[in-house]
């Protein structure tokens, strides 16, 4: 009975930790947009964000590691993030505000990783689908951002600050009830984290998901404005939010059935297809209700590609350095991602549009997938050759 308890509340937790996500990340830009920022500045500090992740998600992780506690680490991180959030929207001048970004996501970026990475470690020791839990992030990401778009709707952008409250409110007392699981007794030293950065089938990986997420968080920064630009309201932000995760959940939780059959690279060349095909369509769009229906597609891109990434990740991972790992990948790749995408998307946009940043997107993320195509059979090769070595020798 203990152990389901511990269970549900770490579900409860990936819920509403990703609710808090969802609200900061697609209404943001529309938040800044709305007080009268370009988006050129808007993409800076959204850059701004994407470094305070790259510099403070490893540091959290490794801490974790270090202390193999990620419970600790989070209760102290959502602390800090609710005391933040309040002087952040209360702010105006852009510099001030780019300090008070660079502060709260300090705190608030690792928030998710290691709630992932905790999902991860419980899937593991309790032999269940990490995608079983982890759906629980994409139907709090969904439901919040359905609900959260009317409310802004109906009481102004303005007072985005108070349904983030009370999202991150609960989301710290749920915090402080979790259980920390640890799979190895070994603790792991900045020696043994920092090998992680020499493995060159990791690094390898790193960069050309990189390909493929920029592209996603350069979505995930704009695609608010570019429905508001269509004509829609804060409303069909939330809708458009709601139906991309919505069909991301049924990934997670199905996954298990095919993934077993498949090597991890298949199904992210599978994901990569998808997203050059979405972010291209993206370019030719006339309405908001367009942008809607291409949504669908949401979960069959960045769904496959993600369950599949995070679960190759974790096979080549050692087990004392599994949190570490994990986020140094959701850094990269959605830190780094995160902050070239709203750079260089920022850029796009104010010179050539917003159609045309979704074509260029769509070419970076044909480009990766047909990296890893390669990727793929260089390393399934090796792979393959050490298991018939290990068969003859055994």
């Amino acid at each position: 009975m203990r152990r389901t308890n511990n269970l549900l509340r770490l579900m409860a937790f990936m819920f509403f930790c990703f609710s808090a996500m969802t609200i900061v990340g697609t209404y943001l830009p529309v938040y800044f947009r709305d007080n009268g920022l370009s988006s050129v500045e808007i993409g800076w500090l959204l850059g701004v964000a994407s470094l305070a992740s790259v510099i403070a998600q490893p540091f959290w992780a490794y801490m974790s590691d270090k202390y193999k506690s990620i419970k600790r680490i989070l209760v102290l991180c959502l602390v800090f993030v609710i005391g933040t959030s309040v002087i952040l929207f209360h702010v105006e001048s852009l510099a001030t505000i780019a300090i008070m970004m660079f502060i709260f996501y300090c705190f608030f970026s690792p928030i998710n990783p290691l709630g992932e990475s905790l999902a991860q470690k419980t899937a593991t020791e309790k032999k269940i689908s990490f995608g079983k839990i982890r759906v629980w992030g994409s139907l709090g990401f969904a439901i919040t951002a359905l609900i959260s778009g009317y409310v802004l709707a109906f009481f102004g952008i303005e007072n985005i600050l108070y349904p983030f409250l009370l999202v991150i409110l609960i989301t710290f007392l749920l915090a402080i009830k979790l259980t920390d699981i640890n799979l190895t007794d070994k603790k792991a030293t900045l020696f043994t984290a920092l090998k992680i950065g020499r493995e060159p089938k990791f690094l390898w990986f790193l960069v050309l998901a990189l390909l493929i997420t920029i592209p996603h968080r350069t979505n995930d920064h704009y695609l608010g404005i570019y429905i508001v630009e269509l004509g829609g309201s804060e409303s069909l932000i939330g809708w458009a939010i709601f139906i991309g995760v919505i069909t991301e959940s049924f990934v997670f939780v199905l996954g298990w059935l095919w993934f077993r059959r498949f090597h991890e690279l298949t199904f992210i060349i599978i994901g990569g297809s998808l997203y050059s095909i979405r972010w291209i369509c993206m370019t030719f769009v006339l309405s908001p209700e367009s942008v809607l229906f291409l949504q669908f597609f949401h979960g069959a891109s960045f769904g496959v590609f993600y369950l599949s990434a995070f679960q190759y990740v974790t096979k080549i991972l050692p087990k004392d350095l599994l949190a570490t790992g994990h986020v140094f990948f959701l850094t990269v790749v959605f830190g780094v991602g995160g902050m070239i995408g709203s750079l260089g998307g920022g850029l796009i946009i104010e010179y050539y549009g917003i159609s045309n940043m979704y074509w260029w997107i769509g070419i970076l993320a044909t480009i990766g997938t047909v990296s890893f195509f390669f990727y793929r059979l260089v390393v399934v090769r090796k792979e393959e050759a050490v298991e018939d070595t290990f068969e003859i020798h055994g």
